[in-house]
């Protein structure tokens, strides 16, 4: 299975669960649970009607966003399906931190937002401690700015990594 492919259908899953947290007014059950269980129980028609009450941009954004859950393998697919899971086995407040990851992610530009994927996908292959030395270092200092820097820590501390087991 391409790693890359897995990593980007997982970007794409929290993507989605972070457009969902940012378009939705908070709730007692995060609304990216509540939206991505409601669509994947329901028919084609009902998600039709579902989104023909959405303002535009968010339409556009979820079909596009489901569209290409859709079109990844089934391998690729049932890791989601367990990585998501996972992320709901998370306390709420962390979840909602992933979420805010995600979205700041998200709303990068279409040449940096790579790049910090990238970087994210890296480190968590890394142990703490190497993951530290190699944010401290000077061609990673150069290569990303201070915000984009803050950014992956954030998503090192409060997302899932891949292939991980629950967290504590």
């Amino acid at each position: 299975m391409n790693c890359g492919l897995a990593y980007s259908g997982r970007v794409m899953l929290l993507g989605l669960l972070a457009l969902s947290a940012y378009a939705q007014a908070p709730k007692a059950k995060p609304a990216g649970a509540s939206l991505i269980d409601r669509l994947n129980q329901m028919s084609p028609a009902e998600r039709s009607r579902m989104f023909e009450k959405m303002p535009p941009e968010r339409r556009k954004a979820l079909e596009t966003r489901i569209e290409h859950l859709n079109q990844i393998g089934p391998e690729a697919r049932e890791k989601l399906n367990r990585e998501y899971a996972l992320f709901q086995l998370l306390p709420p407040e962390k979840q909602l931190a992933a979420r805010q990851t995600m979205k700041q992610i998200a709303e990068l530009s279409e040449t940096r937002r790579p790049m910090v994927r990238a970087a994210i996908h890296n480190l968590f292959k890394q142990p703490p401690e190497v993951q530290g030395r190699r944010m401290a270092s000077r061609s990673f200092q150069e290569r990303f700015n201070n915000d984009e820097r803050k950014l992956i820590k954030d998503a090192l501390n409060n997302l899932v990594p891949p292939e991980a087991g629950p967290q504590q």
